[in-house]
């Protein structure tokens, strides 16, 4: 069993040890009430960009906090792809060297695969924050005490993460964690349902590349890769998109290659893949592409909320299998097959084969 948590009300400064004050007991409530709008908000097949934001305005008394920043995330290789500021800095290269350093406490991926999705970093840090490199770096800074770390899993995948922040003396409780656990799925579900609005490419763009040399500054561009740089908000040299820090940093810190999806603001999905460069150590190669068909068609099946063997009997069908060809393969019966398929109809909205290919291939 844990032991009692100390709780501080951020909103009159009162400690209590194992219970909260009153405003903790009215939080009960407010705290009901906002599960219930996140839950409405996360199947409303918002855009990033809108859920964002009115799952803020939801928690803005239920979870109250002084800054934060919310990313996107590929779930195949957990690199974080958009962020969305809340009264924080721009991150730049040293932020993103920072604040996701693996090692360090609360990472965004030993949260994705814990028992809970939430940490709070006092509690981690067993109250000595100075052991976090984020904290001493970062946080103490800009006179932030408080972080609460949440990422949000859906079936065991992560589609996202947030960071919550609250200026000295003031910190998050177990209570507040718990609560943000509670939300990790619903939030995951609106992230995931995020990406159905993805459109259809464009005319095509041949694959370009950045070279960011080891002081973490973009050192060329091809001409294609502007085009795409275009699309992810940063046509300068001085505006490095986050995903191309994210994915430079994930070279830095393992050595190896590294790849990310992200849905660009053209609502195109793109795909970046890092690798070291040669010359002096730390300078990174980011090709920038079209996500091609086979990387992209599973993510958008699993942005409608299909099941695994709903993904698969759907990739059957992309493939051109016939209802007695997708029962052979699967071990199925042809009634089984036609189950799934009225399954998958109603939740992507098409009421055939036909539209169901028209709605997932252009989209890849």
């Amino acid at each position: 069993m844990d032991p009692p948590a100390w709780c501080q009300c951020h909103l009159c400064g009162v400690l209590r040890l194992g219970r909260s004050c009153q405003h903790g007991r009215v939080n009960t409530r407010i705290r009901a009430r906002a599960h219930e709008q996140i839950a409405r908000l996360a199947d409303a097949r918002l855009d990033l960009e809108t859920l964002v934001r009115e799952s803020s305005r939801v928690l803005a008394k239920a979870l109250p906090r002084d800054a934060a920043c919310w990313h996107a995330v590929d779930p195949a290789t957990l690199v974080e792809t958009t962020a969305f500021r809340q009264d924080v800095p721009t991150p730049d290269a040293d932020v993103a060297e920072i604040a996701f350093l693996s090692g360090d406490y609360n990472s965004f991926v030993k949260l994705a695969s814990g028992k809970r999705h939430s940490g709070v970093l006092s509690e981690a840090t067993g109250g000595k924050l100075d052991r976090s490199t984020r904290y001493r770096e970062l946080l103490r800074p800009e006179n932030m005490l408080g972080e609460l770390r949440v990422s949000f899993v859906v079936e065991g995948v992560p589609w996202g993460c947030v960071s919550f922040f609250r200026e000295a003396p003031h910190d998050f409780c177990a209570a507040d964690r718990d609560f943000a656990h509670d939300l990790a799925s619903l939030l995951g579900r609106g992230f995931r349902a995020a990406g159905t609005h993805a459109k259809a490419p464009g005319p095509g763009t041949a694959p370009g590349m950045v070279l960011m040399d080891a002081r973490r500054r973009v050192e060329s561009v091809t001409e294609p890769a502007r085009t795409w740089l275009e699309e992810l908000g940063g046509p300068h040299h001085d505006q490095v998109p986050f995903v191309l820090l994210s994915v430079a940093e994930r070279v830095r810190a393992t050595g190896t290659e590294a790849s990310a999806r992200v849905l660009s603001d053209a609502g195109r999905w793109m795909q970046l893949h890092a690798s070291p460069a040669s010359g002096e150590p730390g300078r990174v190669a980011i090709i920038l592409q079209a996500a091609p068909a086979p990387s992209i068609a599973p993510l958008i099946s699993a942005t409608y909320g299909l099941t695994a063997r709903e993904r698969e009997l759907t990739g059957l069908v992309l493939k051109g299998c016939k209802t007695s060809e997708i029962a052979e393969r699967l071990y199925i019966s042809p009634h089984t097959v036609q189950g799934h398929l009225k399954a998958i109809f109603a939740k992507t909205g098409v009421r055939s084969r036909r539209e169901l290919v028209a709605r997932l291939s252009p989209l890849a």
